[in-house]
């Protein structure tokens, strides 16, 4: 796909590109770091570069099954990422687009750009012919879980887990 129209002014959606890459990479470092437990983001030296890697690895995958975007403003600066993917449902088998990054830069908050690279995720899935799409938000990332609740996602399943020694 050449690319996604974004809805905001003053804002443009690419394809990402190979000089994008290490912007990718911090996106995805940052948006995983604020959807673990503060146990977590302490220990994340031991645990972030191996989640990258395999980050790294599947964005270079498949380009039918996952497109990777990155939101530039006006004056040509990175200030998102959009990681969209097919997968089936983990219940149904049901092929679902998958929200695999999104990322929004700290100074380009509170305008609406998640909302609309949400829209522009979904233009993604009907694009494919699809009529689902499903994400993970970690449970410490209230916030965001909050704007997706207020933009039709509802909570499926809770994934559980106990630390020992």
């Amino acid at each position: 796909m050449a690319g996604l129209r974004f809805p905001i002014d003053g804002y443009t959606l690419r394809n990402a590109r190979d000089d994008d890459m290490a912007f990718v990479m911090k996106c995805m470092e940052e948006s995983i770091l604020l959807s673990v437990p503060d146990d977590e983001v302490i220990l994340s030296d031991l645990w972030m570069s191996d989640i990258l890697s395999v980050t790294s690895i599947a964005i270079g995958g498949d380009m039918m099954r996952s497109e990777t975007f990155v939101l530039f403003d006006d004056k040509d600066e990175r200030r998102g990422l959009l990681w969209v993917g097919m997968s089936r449902d983990q219940f149904t088998c049901e092929e679902t687009g998958y929200l695999l990054g999104l990322f929004v830069d700290e100074g380009s908050r509170g305008r609406g750009i998640g909302k609309a690279l949400i829209g522009c995720a979904e233009d993604w899935c009907r694009s494919k012919g699809l009529t689902l799409l499903t994400l993970n938000v970690g449970s410490s990332n209230a916030d965001v879980k909050s704007i997706y609740g207020h933009l039709g996602f509802v909570e499926r399943s809770t994934v559980m887990r106990k630390r020992f020694r």
